[in-house]
């Protein structure tokens, strides 16, 4: 799978889907889930709007995100047009799971102490719906 290749590059001290792609890849990948299908062009016209780069600069990032699997392109006319493999959504439940199966499997007791201990500093409604979701495991479990 594709994720494999970005979880091993896990960036925690980044922000958003730059913990596992790279800063411009997750700016276009944004773009382009927000879109849902787009040329080069398109992504460079929203992207100049904020940073300076050249064109020959989202091209070569689409094409790698294609070259990863993460796109999809099609030939139309002198141009491409990108589509992603895989919805934002999905994405990020993927990532979500490879990075805490990674943490589970030779880190689980930190994992979990860690992951109560956040949710109960943050916001008890939220160590609240995880006491509710573990009753419902169980609960499906001994069906």
């Amino acid at each position: 799978m594709f994720l494999n290749r970005y979880i091993s590059d896990f960036k925690p001290h980044k922000l958003g889907y730059k913990k596992v792609l790279g800063d411009l890849e997750a700016d276009v990948m944004k773009i382009i889930w927000k879109a849902g299908r787009v040329t080069v062009r398109d992504v460079y016209e929203q992207l100049r709007l904020v940073k300076s780069l050249a064109y020959t600069t989202v091209m070569t990032i689409m094409g790698r995100l294609a070259d990863k699997g993460l796109l999809e392109k099609e030939a139309q006319g002198n141009a491409y047009v990108y589509t992603p493999t895989i919805s934002e959504a999905d994405f990020a439940k993927k990532v979500v799971s490879e990075v805490i199966d990674g943490l589970f499997e030779e880190f689980a007791e930190p994992a979990m102490s860690h992951m109560v201990d956040r949710l109960s500093s943050e916001d008890t409604d939220e160590l609240a719906r995880l006491e509710k979701i573990i009753k419902e495991r169980r609960k499906k479990g001994a069906e």
